[in-house]
């Protein structure tokens, strides 16, 4: 039971956000659990997707992979890595919809990387610090593809998401973002250029991105984290930042187009392919995105 002063937040986030996003997070929400997809005994994609979710997300990844799976018309494989928070119930349920699911539990995942990063005293440490730090490290280890997709949680699909399966279906070795609102790099241009010799690519937003497994350098990336401030600034930034310099000395990707949203808006575009609901617009992948793929993601008896 919800002590009065929980109750009390509620409230008045509830009242805050509106009635539209409360409706269809309490109403909505829960229903992914009825979805279902009818073709996983057709082969999947051979780029895999990873997430990362936990207790307080794992209900918008189920929305998320949903919507993608829907829109891209086809299936994937789904590799699941546990925040460190996933209850068991949550495991089953994620399972049950995605059939070929591998989920990462955490103290697997520990127990690997505490091998992994060992050469790495720098990424082993920011990765105990922050779960943000799995997307950089854990899913290139675990992946067994050349190339990956990594979704966030409060993503959406809207349309069919054409330039991720050209990218998915091609062999090119590139990396691709979606842009973000405003710079959130952790390091300047001049930095980045002065200090490890990268052209730092703009505005490069983790919520989406296309990956060769080769751009993510742990030498790298360690060289990063010990001859930068990167560590000294938001910690919520730090996987962001990595994945930025990471694909930047590759030299070869980009932005995707605005089509793939991160915006702050009340509404995505008319043409919007995928919209990332970042934190300060976090309400509108209820009020707005589950309100709209409601009656097309369920189908109506599960209603």
């Amino acid at each position: 039971m919800s002590s009065p002063g929980r109750l009390w937040w509620l409230l008045r986030r509830d009242f805050k956000r509106g009635w539209g996003a409360s409706y269809h997070d309490y109403k909505t929400c829960p229903m992914i659990t009825k979805w279902s997809w009818p073709f996983w005994n057709e082969p999947a994609m051979t780029t895999p997707v990873h997430v990362l979710t936990g207790a307080k997300d794992w209900r918008l990844c189920a929305w998320m992979l949903a919507s993608f799976f829907h829109f891209s018309e086809q299936t994937w494989n789904i590799v699941i890595h546990d925040d460190g928070t996933l209850p068991a119930d949550a495991r089953d349920s994620l399972k049950t919809l995605f059939k070929n699911a591998r989920i990462i539990g955490r103290d697997e995942a520990d127990a690997a990387m505490d091998k992994a990063l060992a050469p790495y005293p720098f990424c082993h440490d920011y990765r105990n610090k922050h779960p943000l730090a799995l997307k950089i490290f854990d899913m290139p280890h675990f992946c067994k593809a050349e190339r990956f997709i990594i979704l966030d949680s409060d993503v959406l699909f809207f349309s069919h998401p054409r330039e991720i399966m050209d990218w998915a279906n091609g062999s090119e070795e590139s990396c691709w973002f979606n842009e973000d609102v405003t710079e959130g790099s952790l390091i300047t241009p001049e930095h980045a250029w002065d200090d490890l010799g990268v052209k730092l690519w703009a505005r490069v937003n983790s919520g989406l991105c296309l990956l060769t497994r080769k751009a993510v350098d742990l030498d790298f990336c360690e060289r990063a984290l010990g001859e930068t401030s990167i560590l000294k600034g938001n910690i919520w930034r730090v996987e962001q930042t990595l994945f930025a310099l990471c694909a930047s000395k590759s030299g070869k990707g980009g932005l995707l187009p605005k089509t793939y949203e991160v915006t702050l808006g009340k509404h995505a575009s008319a043409d919007c392919v995928a919209r990332h609901y970042v934190g300060a617009v976090r309400d509108r992948f209820f009020g707005e995105g589950l309100a709209r793929l409601r009656r097309v993601i369920l189908a109506p008896e599960a209603e």
